[in-house]
């Protein structure tokens, strides 16, 4: 395991150009907050006074939100059992946060899961309404070109919606850590021709209906040099565009420092010559959840056991911020998941048949404690953000 000395020295000495004060983008996904509210979540400030989620993270600094698009969300849309709450992180709900984001001043990274469901490496079902309509056509190659034709409107109407409120996200991410494709089996990566026409697709209708708009590429294990170069390597040579590179960097999945994920930033931007987004990162700021048991995130990579606690967790998240306004390509870090706090009522998702949530298991990862009070890492955001 790494000193934490040794690794602020090792970032510091890492040869890279600085970014003279530009500002980062710096914030974290909001999309289960109207669940959270519905649920009785109160967010309070370092004072312990009650406000608004948004408007609190604003006021400490956050200028950026990312918000997930599930196609249909409600008993009998999940998978395995679970599923998320209806009127969940659909459609009406994402535009509702799109629209709250925006009041606010922030910009917006939207997320477009083409699933009703979780969808990551091992996971990218099609929304069961799309499945339902494949099902009928005669072969596969009818079913691969209705699939492109419903990921292309879907994405086009999505984004005219989102528009027509004016609130024309500043990011799309087509799918959600795609490293294995995405709308299994058809467009995984044992298909890139089907995968980069899926993605070539959804690229197009974006920038059809939001010109402005960068579409980021996501997928995990941000560090992985090996792992980024031959995926963006087979995009390129499927002809794919796309603006903006997204990993996800946790200490615990990756088990890397910020100085690595720093190295690597700096490699795969000047190999494709496209900025980074950082996509998702997390650090505990307790060892355990507020029910005793371990969160999702059960170390911290590199960095000392004893950083899981409120100063841990902020001294790392200034770490990252520090570290990644320097980075020339780096635009901006998206935290998962900031105000997913302990309530009874939440959990990573709801059970068929009972409808009762599972474990939270972000509870001890968040940007406010299990009283909903905001935590030290909120007291440096601001300085990496104006």
């Amino acid at each position: 395991m790494l000193d934490r000395r040794a690794l602020l020295a090792s970032a510091a000495a890492l040869a890279l150009p600085a970014r003279a004060a530009t500002p980062l983008l710096a914030g974290g996904d909001i999309s289960a907050l109207s669940w959270m509210e519905r649920a009785g979540a109160v967010y309070r400030d370092r004072d312990g006074r009650p406000g608004d989620c948004l408007a609190l993270l604003k006021r400490y600094g956050h200028n950026i939100v990312r918000i997930r698009l599930y196609d249909h969300t409600g008993s009998g849309t999940g998978a395995d059992g679970w599923y998320w709450p209806e009127g969940s992180m659909d459609l009406p709900d994402t535009l509702r946060l799109a629209r709250r984001a925006k009041a606010q001043g922030m910009q917006i990274q939207y997320t477009l899961h083409y699933s009703d469901f979780w969808t990551n490496a091992k996971t990218q079902d099609p929304p069961h309404a799309w499945r339902r309509e494949l099902a009928r056509l005669p072969d596969d190659a009818d079913r691969f070109e209705r699939l492109l034709a419903r990921l292309a409107q879907r994405t086009r109407e999505v984004m005219q919606a989102l528009v027509a409120q004016g609130t024309a996200p500043e990011f799309v991410s087509l799918g959600n850590e795609i490293e294995m494709g995405l709308l299994y089996p058809w467009g995984s990566t044992a298909h890139w021709p089907r995968l980069g026409a899926l993605l070539k697709a959804g690229h197009a209708a974006v920038k059809a209906a939001s010109p402005a708009s960068r579409v980021v590429l996501h997928l995990d294990d941000g560090g992985n040099e090996a792992k980024y170069l031959d995926w963006f390597d087979h995009a390129r040579e499927q002809g794919v565009p796309w603006d903006v590179i997204g990993p996800s960097y946790y200490p615990f999945w990756t088990n890397r420092s910020v100085a690595q994920l720093i190295a690597f930033c700096d490699t795969v931007s000047r190999r494709y010559d496209r900025d980074i987004l950082v996509m998702e990162t997390g650090f505990n700021f307790a060892p355990v959840r507020d029910d005793g048991w371990p969160g999702q995130l059960a170390h911290n990579g590199p960095y000392p056991a004893a950083m899981s606690s409120p100063e841990g967790q902020r001294d790392f998240m200034a770490e990252l911020l520090g570290a990644c306004r320097a980075a020339p390509r780096v635009l901006g870090v998206l935290y998962w998941d900031p105000i997913m706090i302990a309530n009874r009522r939440v959990g990573w998702a709801l059970k068929e048949g009972s409808g009762e949530p599972g474990p939270n298991v972000v509870s001890n990862t968040t940007l406010f404690d299990f009283q909903g009070r905001a935590l030290p890492v909120l007291d440096i955001w601001r300085q990496y953000t104006q």
